[in-house]
């Protein structure tokens, strides 16, 4: 919530509650501590405070390696992309064969029984009339 003009931004209680605390005047003529010393001398380093120099003859990395480590890496992304892709496919056959396509099964009509009884006397044999499909 915003404080209006006329309201202070601290209030009271967090101005009594709040600790400023500067070094007394022994503590300011004292010599500082190792520790002290050792951060002292280590913001005053030119590398900005890191432990071990750079070599001589060592040249800061350039923007054509930067630019080839990119590359590099991103190809070694694409490679193993690739070779999971790869090994998680389907297997492959040694010999390629043709596709089946699906076939339809061809069944002939039933024969037709006969309606009427068998004769008991034998009848002579006529040419048949109709001949049945098969």
């Amino acid at each position: 919530m915003a404080a209006d003009f006329d309201e202070p931004v601290f209030d009271e209680e967090f101005v009594r509650s709040a600790a400023f605390r500067e070094p007394s005047a022994r503590e300011r003529a004292r010599p500082p501590s190792r520790t002290e010393r050792r951060r002292a001398r280590r913001a005053a380093r030119p590398s900005g405070g890191r432990r071990f120099r750079r070599r001589p003859g060592r040249r800061e990395p350039s923007h054509r390696r930067a630019v080839v480590q990119l590359i590099g890496g991103v190809l070694v992304l694409f490679a193993i992309s690739f070779g999971l892709w790869w090994w998680n496919s389907a297997p492959r056959d040694a010999e390629p064969r043709r596709p089946v396509s699906p076939t339809t099964t061809y069944s002939p009509k039933p024969a037709p029984t006969p309606s009427a009884p068998a004769p008991t006397a034998p009848v002579p044999k006529a040419p048949p009339s109709e001949i049945p499909e098969v």
